[in-house]
């Protein structure tokens, strides 16, 4: 009966540490929080051989995608070659997509030493009887050989340009607001930023509810209000404080003048979220609930449990052997 009882306590001994080996290796791990960003490119149709005229997206546009600018000493730069002439315009595009009236920005011509090149010009220039909006830069140009070229793009200047990215060590939405010319003498105060509302939404349109950790609302904390003293402002939303899940959120930055009307539009960004991992640990209720066992612990107690059965059982089986010797001598 011993003998039996202690077989049955060497089986156990041995399914206990291959279950707690095998659900230690099936724990899950960290996963890896990712951030998305988008770089701004300059886009060029270059015609070897042929002439060409090509405007260059601004290089302190929005560097997630838009083609917009909230400074007047933003540079125009058109690319050409083989060229002989061109013109410039700027037309005014209206919130139902129509083109506005046109209006002559320059007219260049070019001597035979200049053909091929780089001509650039302050929007300031462009803009000086415009306000913010949207807008469309035409180059038209006649070549060396008479073929005529033509390129244009679209671009909106605005109050304040804005990116948004999550800070991968903090899990923090990361605004960065540029206000641009807000401090142009040049600017009536109609046409100042004097304050920012900065609203946040679920990829539905949804406004976004902070909670702490018991899952309570927070109340107070959207939307966010700031009013700008400085030509540029660094806002970082904490979401994981917040408890906000992995997904997609929409961030919308509004600027306001003194008198409390909108300039121009809000401009949204998209910002997906990454929760950051939650350090691998064992909920293993009851008793062990609140010991925060990790996976290491099970591996180590694993092992150990292995070696103490191992070394009973070899102790175990040298007894018999021994006494099984013994008897066999009688």
């Amino acid at each position: 009966m011993k003998r039996n009882t202690k077989r049955v306590l060497g089986l156990l001994g041995l399914v206990l540490v291959v279950a707690m080996t095998v659900f230690a290796t099936f724990l899950p791990g960290p996963e890896a929080s990712a951030t998305t960003s988008v770089t701004d490119t300059m886009s060029l149709r270059v015609l070897d051989g042929k002439p060409s005229a090509d405007i260059r997206k601004f290089e302190d546009g929005d560097a997630q995608g838009d083609n917009v600018t909230s400074s007047l000493d933003q540079p125009v730069i058109i690319d050409y070659t083989h060229m002989s002439e061109f013109n410039i315009t700027i037309t005014e595009i209206n919130p139902d997509g129509s083109e506005g009236e046109s209006t002559e920005i320059s007219h260049v011509v070019l001597t035979p030493e200049e053909e091929n090149g780089t001509y650039s010009q302050s929007l300031r220039d462009y803009l000086s009887d415009y306000g913010y909006g949207k807008y469309k830069i035409t180059v038209e140009g006649i070549g060396i050989d008479g073929m005529v070229v033509k390129d244009s793009r679209e671009f909106e200047f605005v109050a304040a340009t804005t990116t948004v990215i999550q800070d991968e060590e903090t899990g923090s939405a990361i605004v960065d607001i540029n206000y641009g010319d807000n401090g142009d003498t040049g600017l009536s105060d109609d046409e100042k930023v004097a304050k920012i509302v900065i609203d946040v939404y679920d990829e539905y349109g949804h406004p976004v509810v902070a909670r702490d950790e018991n899952g309570n609302e927070i109340p107070g904390v959207f939307p966010i209000t700031i009013f700008p003293s400085d030509s540029s402002s660094h806002i970082e939303i904490p979401f994981e404080d917040y408890n906000l899940p992995s997904g997609k959120y929409l961030i919308k930055v509004t600027s306001y003048n003194a008198a409390g009307d909108v300039l121009y539009r809000p401009l949204t960004k998209e910002l997906n979220y990454q929760a950051l991992p939650v350090p691998s640990a064992a909920d293993t209720g009851g008793l062990f609930k609140n010991m925060n066992i990790s996976q290491t612990d099970y591996l180590i107690t694993g092992v150990g449990i292995f070696l103490v059965v191992g070394i009973g059982g070899a102790i175990f089986i040298n007894k018999r052997s021994k006494a099984s010797r013994t008897r066999r001598r009688r």
